[in-house]
């Protein structure tokens, strides 16, 4: 009798369990139906009909691949901004507009006010992009962000002398030289050489990137970044509540990349309570996360005060750490992508190529061992232009992204309090109307003569960094480290694309959020 109750007794939990998981499986369809069925559904008119973008026909595009931005953005977005300069799209869960008319990218830019910094941190709470850079100084607004902003500063508030990135470049120099034999992945050595880099500079950590072609620390950020740019988790943030496979693996990345950072800060302040206060000379020559930590530890006293004379609350440890893994979140991809798109464009044209390098010869000299010193770099001002006019033609950020603290009026419309809107950058950088001739590569466009050849003089439509008192904080060091190498490449190199390029006639590239390119191979030839 005892076992007839047990095969009973067996019996009901089985069908216990099944009943639960059919119910449980049941529930996951109807809910991802019902999103699906709001997503795709037209948006509500509160705006006074701004056109919009069919979600299936932005789905379409940002599901193609490795496809040209350019052709995104005119192919999908500029047939429904047409005259308006305003349209609307579905991203990270949400309708949203974009900008691409410079008098509505001014107000975003200086109104800080009522366009504020989208917290895309509380915009998607079940989404893995967001906690990469966690609670940052580039998520917060008002008092907030001048707290941030007083304690990270500091770091940033110095000249970058160029010995301090010599080590990593020459390494990345004698990697190329090695390998110069086939045609080179450059963005992923650029990657392995920036993540040196800045190892180097925020924590004077040695990662071994460019040594190692497989190393697993630089295999995690790459991974973090493909989480956090994934167009369809961006589209659907909620699909994160069902991570499996691949994605899975990313959250286990970035509890790895929280919990280095947050070892290396605890080594690092326990060092700093035993020594005496840095002396100017060390400040200078300090790596970021030394005046981060020494600005933090002011701050926790009282002795900080923000722009305008306020002490500020003391940054949480969680805040510091996401500070800190922004710094490498902005300066790891960003530096690589823009680096790859300056050896694309030199490569596409080769007599402002050999223009460049003549320029870096005269002021370096023509000898293989050569390093540009610090009055040595301020003399290389042209490759600035080549920079800026690379990153027009390339914009690494696709969007810059607000949210509407009050109802606006742009144009005719009214958009309402709490919209996001951004500034469509790569819109704005092929407009002829700001830029003259916008397919030609022109790096005299950025001359500081305003009668330079196809000049631009129409305010906040360059914007590869942002704009307004909300540009990117590191804009400066990311100028001066690439200076820097384009001067090691000139001088050490001469380059081409190879015949059968698709990178001659358009640029195959990830579809949003920092565009980057995609199998682009580039030969390279030692000149010594």
């Amino acid at each position: 009798m005892s076992s007839l109750f047990q095969q009973i007794s067996d019996y009901s939990r089985d069908i216990s369990y099944e009943t639960a998981l059919y119910w449980a499986a049941t529930l996951a369809v109807v809910y991802v139906v019902y999103r699906l069925t709001l997503v795709f559904a037209p948006p509500p008119a509160q705006d006074g009909g701004v056109p919009y973008i069919p979600v299936y026909k932005t789905l379409k595009w940002m599901t193609k691949g490795a496809i040209g931005r350019y052709e995104v953005s005119q192919n999908l977005d500029k047939p429904y901004a047409r005259d308006t300069g305003i349209v609307k799209a579905w991203m990270f869960g949400v309708w949203a507009y974009k900008v691409s008319n410079a008098e509505f990218a001014r107000k975003l830019f200086m109104q800080t006010d009522i366009y504020q910094k989208v917290n895309i941190l509380q915009m998607m709470p079940h989404n893995l992009g967001p906690r990469v850079s966690g609670e940052s100084l580039t998520f917060e607004n008002g008092d907030s962000y001048r707290g941030h902003r007083a304690v990270v500063s500091p770091a940033f508030r110095r000249s970058w002398p160029t010995r301090l990135f010599e080590k990593p470049m020459l390494e990345l120099m004698a990697v190329m030289e090695r390998d110069a034999g086939n045609p080179l992945d450059v963005l992923t050595l650029f990657r392995r050489g920036t993540l040196d880099v800045l190892g180097h500079i925020i924590m004077s950590y040695d990662f071994g990137a460019l040594r190692d072609p497989n190393n697993k620390q630089r295999a995690m950020y790459d991974s973090l970044l493909e989480a956090m740019l994934h167009p369809v988790y961006n589209m659907f943030p909620w699909l994160d509540l069902f991570a499996t496979g691949e994605r899975a693996k990313q959250w286990k990345y970035l509890y790895h990349f929280h919990s280095f950072i947050d070892t290396i800060i605890d080594e690092r302040i326990v060092e700093m309570e035993k020594r005496p206060p840095l002396t100017e000379d060390e400040r200078n020559h300090a790596d970021l996360l030394t005046l981060l930590l020494e600005s933090y530890i002011m701050s926790k006293s009282g002795k900080v005060q923000d722009e305008r004379g306020k002490t500020v609350t003391p940054l949480t440890r969680e805040q510091l750490r996401s500070n800190i893994g922004l710094f490498y979140v902005a300066g790891y991809d960003t530096t690589a992508n823009s680096l790859s798109y300056v050896m694309m464009e030199l490569a596409r044209f080769p007599e402002i190529q050999k223009k460049a390098r003549a320029i870096v010869i005269d002021v370096l000299g023509d000898n293989r061992d050569a390093y540009p010193s610090d009055d040595q770099v301020k003399e290389l001002g042209y490759l600035d232009l080549i920079v800026k006019e690379t990153l027009r033609r390339n914009s690494i950020l696709a969007e810059i992204r607000r949210r509407l603290s009050a109802p606006v009026q742009l144009g005719p419309y009214t958009l309402p309090k709490g919209a996001i809107v951004s500034v469509d950058t790569w819109a704005m950088h092929y407009n002829p109307k700001y830029f003259p001739e916008p397919e030609r590569f022109v790096p005299e466009r950025f001359a500081e003569d305003k009668s330079a050849v196809l000049k631009s003089n129409v305010p906040f439509t360059f914007a590869p960094f942002s704009n307004g008192s909300r540009q990117c904080i590191g804009m400066k060091f990311s100028l001066v480290e690439q200076r820097v190498a384009i001067a090691l490449l000139l001088l050490r190199f001469e380059w081409t694309l190879p015949e059968n390029s698709p990178f001659w006639d358009t640029t195959p590239a990830a579809p949003a959020g920092l565009i980057s390119p995609v199998g682009l191979r580039i030969n390279v030839k030692p000149r010594f």
